[in-house]
């Protein structure tokens, strides 16, 4: 991953390489970026180009010795730590380092869920363990293989015990020579406040409409059977990695989250218990990161509904399904009934974060929508 891997950015990429030219290098940056956004590949383009022994004015050489093994993500001074899912109560980040190569080779846009897809713990919650606070003092131990910098990338720091953090905070402090550490987080109010405190932050903005459908257009495969570029790029609310799904019609997640969307809003309409109960065991059985996810989605659709009600479209962010679903409840979703769903949703979502049992949270949940809904339904005669 180069810096002309990643869709924009353009004012950071020239900060980072000025950085770097001019030997002024933060010893620890905290990369804030969505899931998908490119902060990883962000970061992984800037280690690259620290240890490039011909830097361009725009990016690494690529032919180097340094580039070509940081080619192949095994470069011998740059070092690892990333969420894993607890198998045995001692395995490390160090014995999936394969897997983790192999997501580093899909390029700069690659997601959460793919990582635990690699990792065959789909619906399982994986995290950054305090075990490996020994093998990072072992790493730091040795002399440095060349004579460029020592970089610690951490993917995801808002997954890490909190017992790591606190051992990670001396040698953010006070790092050893040459040595450069990069975070990389979804969640920046996640990550450990005294580690935040101690690092410059770069965080990504949002694409313009206009880069990423420039980038969609540029690749050779076309869209497939997915969405065209301009429609994708509005969806995509700056995310170039949703935005590619939506164009090649590969955004698996988004479907299950609309399979869901429709489910709940159908048990508002029916009013029906025993539906209720069928559909809440189901949400519960999600993993915790699925259930937020997927409130977050329901907020989200809720104020898109509203906006589709006041003739906005370029504030709307809706898929066709999403847009048809809009259009059946055009009228039921007031202002008014807007701010009452959010509170639901956000009473759910404090539940959820303090792991009330989900089955009664989402039961509850939709016996709350469905009674702020009644009467706009009733108005509107779909029930």
């Amino acid at each position: 991953m180069y810096f002309h891997d990643i869709i924009g950015q353009d004012l950071i990429k020239a900060e980072l390489i000025a950085s770097a030219q001019q030997g002024i290098v933060p010893h620890a940056q905290l990369f804030v970026g969505r899931d998908g956004e490119g902060a990883l590949g962000l970061a992984y383009a800037y280690a690259r180009y620290l240890n490039c022994t011909h830097r361009g004015a725009h990016d690494a050489c690529g032919h180097c010795p340094s580039c070509k093994r940081y080619d192949t993500f095994a470069e011998q001074d740059l070092f690892y730590l990333f969420p894993i899912i607890n198998t045995s109560g001692k395995n490390l980040a160090e014995d999936v380092l394969p897997l983790w190569r192999t997501l580093l080779a899909r390029g700069p846009y690659i997601r959460y869920e793919e990582w635990l897809s690699l990792l065959g713990g789909d619906g399982k919650k994986a995290s950054i363990f305090a075990r490996e606070g020994e093998v990072i003092q072992q790493h730091f131990s040795y002399h440095m293989a060349g004579s460029g910098y020592r970089v610690l990338m951490i993917w995801l720091p808002e997954r890490m015990q909190e017992a790591l953090g606190n051992k990670l905070l001396k040698l953010v402090e006070e790092p050893p020579l040459r040595t450069v550490i990069l975070m990389v987080t979804m969640e920046e109010q996640g990550v450990l406040g005294t580690l935040r405190s101690r690092m410059q932050t770069v965080r990504l903005r949002p694409l313009a409409p206009m880069e990423i459908e420039a980038a969609l257009l540029s690749l050779p495969e076309g869209g497939r059977e997915g969405a065209d570029a301009t429609l994708a790029a509005h969806l995509s609310e700056g995310n170039y990695r949703v935005a590619l799904d939506t164009f090649r019609g590969e955004s698996e997640q988004q479907a299950i989250l609309e399979r869901h969307l429709q489910r709940v809003l159908r048990a508002t309409v029916n009013a029906q218990p025993i539906e209720m109960k069928i559909l809440a065991d189901d949400l519960a059985s999600l993993s915790r990161d699925e259930q937020q996810a997927l409130l977050e989605y329901l907020a989200r659709m809720f104020r898109e509904f509203y906006l589709f009600n006041l003739d906005l479209p370029k504030l709307n962010y809706l898929t066709p399904k999403e847009t048809s679903i809009a259009s059946y409840l055009r009228s039921c979703i007031t202002g008014h009934v807007v701010r009452a769903v959010e509170e639901e949703l956000d009473l759910a979502r404090r539940h959820i974060a303090q792991n009330v049992n989900s089955k009664m949270v989402f039961f509850d949940l939709i016996l709350r929508l469905t009674a702020k809904l009644a009467l706009s339904y009733k108005r509107m005669k779909i029930r």
